[in-house]
Order: C-alpha cells, then structure tokens, then sequence
C-alpha cells in the first residue's frame, strides 16, 4: 500500500474487536506500525486478533476517556471505530442515553484526552446514513446536507452529532481530525455478527425466505480499513471521506453470495413486505431466545439506502482508496464463515 504523509510508528484503534476495528489492526500491523487495541473483552480480542510482537491488547471502554488517557501519550494517530451500533439494529436496542454516551460524548472526550496527550491526528467514523439526497438525482457527496428525516434514525442523529463536535474542535487544537463515511461494511472477520453477517449466515444456512427488492451501497470492510489508515497519514481535518463502494440490490448480493457458498439463494419478494417479514423475523428470535436476521429498524435503514446514491470520488482521488469487486469480498467471507460457523452466533 502506497501512502504518503507522517508516518504512523504507534496506534491506538478503539473498537478493534468489530468488523471495520479488527482489519484496522491487522492493516496498520501489516504496515509496520505498533498499535494499541482498546477492547472490552481481552479474551475475545486474543480469540480474534493476530497474535504479533508489535500489538498491545487494552481493555478499556471509550465512554470512559479519561482512564484510557494515560495510555494515549507517545501515540502518533488514533483511529476511533468503536460505536453504538450493532446494538441500536438489535431488537430493543433504541437506547438514547447509551447512543449519546457511546456515539457523541465519548467522541468529545476523547479528542480533549488526544489533544492534552499530544496525539496528532485521530481519525473519526461516521456513515453514509448522515447524508441526505440530492434533488437534481446526481449521487451525494461529502457536502451533501442531511435528509429531512435523517434524524428520525437514532444511530445516524447520533452521528450526525458527533460530526458537529468533530467540526467544533477547532484545528487549533492541534489534532487533526479527518471523517470517514463507510457505506454498508461487508467481508471476512464478522464474528459479531454485524447486519450484513447475520444476513450472510442466512443464506448460509437457508434461513431466509426471501430477500426485498431493495439495495445500498456494499463496500468491504477491508477498503474502509485502508481508507481510516489512510486518512490518518494524509486526511484533512474536519474533512468527510466517503467510502462506499458500489449500489447493489440486495438480492443481488445474496445471489453472489449463494454462489460463493454453493448454496440457493433465497427468493425476491416486493419492498413493501420487508417490514412485515423483519416483524415476524424478530418474534420468531425473541420466542427461540436468538438474535433475528432482520430487525425492523434495520429493514428501514436498508428501505432508506435504497433511494440513496453516493460518489466515494473524493476518497479516491485525495486518500488513493480503491474498492475490491464484491464477488470477491463475498468469496472471502464464505471462506472466513466456513473456517469460523461454529463462533458465529
């Protein structure tokens, strides 16, 4: 990988046991860089990160800064992807407290540890949900405003939040503090699982009766891993970097995933009755006691994304970032699933 600007000798990655966090690591470790993982669970980090000289596991919690500043001072970039967000598309899990703590105030409290610790750069996640659509029908860019019901979403209001406290903290502070927008993360090393694994896992198992005709921008959480490394060597402060990847319909994508599983793949059904099949997906959870393939919550963020249209143009001319063609994210991830079904929930 070819990327210019101060070179990244020592990182701290919160969030580094998520499906964006941990191919962080292992990008930033592949580089050469010593990086610190702030994890919940240190028993789960040593299950899913690499075993190298050069890594640090922490346990620690972002919404807490201050017990992770002492470990922030000689660091020479922060890549923040911890988030409350696989939680929020859970059943129940419209938390307002817990999403502003995890989503806002701990973006905030963490650039005040970065700047008193002398951290120079701290790279911030956001998503492509922050961004509305355009009327004239050309795809969204960076400074494209929200939607008039982007905040209806908790988890994208929260974002959008603490992208304004990212614009507040002004570059006399002396952090650098460059956004990346992902698009929807798919790829090996889903162990959560996000959305997109427990979709894949359906297919896998021929759990899922059918799929909307509907679709969203698909990128692999590896491209965006690169880009969050990238934009730590060379992103500018408060600026947005979308990395999305490509629009695909979501039968589509379970079609190529199928393939790669050298399974069938589920049926099309119309849009309107994808809301009616997450309801019935997450009664069918909650009486076996498991985590549902769909969420209604979910299904309306993948309704919303269907209308959305976004360029990563920006990313790919100023950052270098390039997108793997999804047929070979999903034959990784049909590799990674096969190696790894049994810890998969």
């Amino acid at each position: 990988m070819d990327v210019t600007g101060p070179p990244l000798q020592r990182v701290l990655v919160t969030g580094a046991t998520g499906l964006l966090g941990g191919h962080v690591v292992r990008q930033l470790l592949d580089g050469g860089s010593a990086v610190t993982a702030v994890v919940r669970d240190p028993q789960r980090a040593r299950a899913l990160l690499p075993g190298h000289d050069q890594l640090t596991v922490l346990q620690g919690d972002v919404r807490e800064p201050g017990a992770l500043a002492p470990a922030l001072p000689g660091h020479t970039a922060v890549i923040h992807t911890a988030a409350y967000f696989r939680e929020y598309y859970a059943p129940g899990g419209h938390d307002p407290a817990l999403l502003t703590a995890t989503n806002v105030d701990a973006v905030t409290g963490l650039l005040d540890a970065a700047a008193a610790a002398g951290v120079p750069v701290v790279v911030h996640t956001s998503s492509i949900g922050t961004l509305g659509t355009r009327p004239d029908g050309r795809p969204s860019d960076e400074d494209t405003p929200e939607g008039r019901g982007t905040r209806a979403n908790g988890y994208y209001a929260s974002k959008l939040r603490s992208e304004e406290a990212v614009r507040a903290f002004g570059a006399e502070r002396g952090v650098r503090v460059p956004i990346v927008l992902p698009g929807w993360m798919w790829g090996p090393g889903d162990a959560g699982p996000t959305s997109a694994g427990r979709l894949f896992a359906s297919v896998a198992e021929g759990r899922l009766g059918g799929v909307p005709r509907a679709g969203n921008h698909v990128v692999d959480a590896r491209d965006v891993a690169d880009a969050c490394v990238r934009a730590a060597a060379k992103g500018e402060h408060a600026r947005r970097y979308i990395v999305a990847g490509d629009w695909v319909p979501l039968p589509e994508v379970c079609r190529i995933a199928a393939r790669a599983l050298g399974v069938t793949p589920p049926r099309e059904v119309p849009a309107r009755l994808a809301l009616l099949m997450a309801a019935l997906l997450e009664t069918g959870g909650r009486l076996r006691g498991a985590a549902p393939t769909a969420t209604r919550e979910g299904v309306r963020a993948l309704l919303e994304g269907d209308r959305r249209r976004v360029t990563s143009a920006r990313a790919e001319r100023e950052l270098g970032v390039e997108f793997r063609p999804l047929e070979r994210t999903l034959r990784d991830q049909a590799d990674w699933y096969r190696a790894h079904r049994a810890t998969v929930p």
